[in-house]
């Protein structure tokens, strides 16, 4: 069992061309900052992605650590989750298969306008995860660029007391908090540790 991402950039149509190329960059960039052993990912069709997860306790981390990054440069993008199976396994993942790739495509293609959706095959999903899920998009929908890039920093940076993540961002200590306090960190931290035991037990509860 594997999660995969598929997502694209909200009105990207609306870009100016000249500033296209910028926006594709920090596409790239969320993607390959959180990338490693445990991802793939292919960046399509200009301004949509899809990421493999092969440590599907790192899904929802991962999603709301794309969302953060680009949200930081400007950019709203909206992302459809799936946990399933992968049945052919392949380094480009364009032509991967597997219920995990056609649920979270399928996902994208009925997202309207939420941020984030959340799909599994074959199982009955707790409804307490969608439900904290849809909290988790109201959140982070609302949020500013620095605070986002606030909480960006505040979830990847090994130290992340609020002194260290003053230096690292060139501000004030006091500022830092007031922008962690504003993104909700507390309760974002919270629903990232939640949806790493939910997954944990659904996968228990598969095999």
């Amino acid at each position: 069992m594997i999660g995969v991402i598929s997502g694209d950039i909200i009105k990207s149509q609306t870009i100016p061309k000249q500033q296209y190329d910028a926006m594709l960059y920090q596409l790239e960039q969320s993607l390959r900052n959180i990338s490693g052993e445990q991802t793939l990912w292919n960046i399509y069709r200009g301004d949509a992605f899809q990421l493999q997860v092969n440590n599907p306790q790192l899904l929802f981390k991962n999603a709301l650590l794309v969302y953060l990054h680009l949200k930081s440069s400007g950019y709203e993008l909206r992302q459809s989750l799936a946990l399933g199976q992968i049945d052919n396994p392949r380094s480009d993942i364009k032509t991967a298969t597997g219920s995990a790739f056609t649920l979270s495509g399928q996902g994208l293609d009925k997202i309207g306008n939420q941020r984030f959706v959340f799909n599994i095959n074959e199982q009955q999903l707790d409804e307490s995860l969608n439900l904290n899920l849809a909290f988790a998009d109201v959140l982070l929908t609302k949020i500013t660029q620095k605070q986002a890039n606030a909480l960006y920093v505040y979830l990847t940076s090994p130290d992340n007391s609020h002194a260290a993540l003053a230096k690292e961002l060139k501000t004030s200590r006091e500022n830092v908090t007031k922008l962690l306090n504003l993104a909700h960190y507390q309760l974002i931290e919270r629903f990232i540790k939640h949806t790493q035991h939910v997954i944990k037990n659904i996968i228990k509860g598969g095999e």
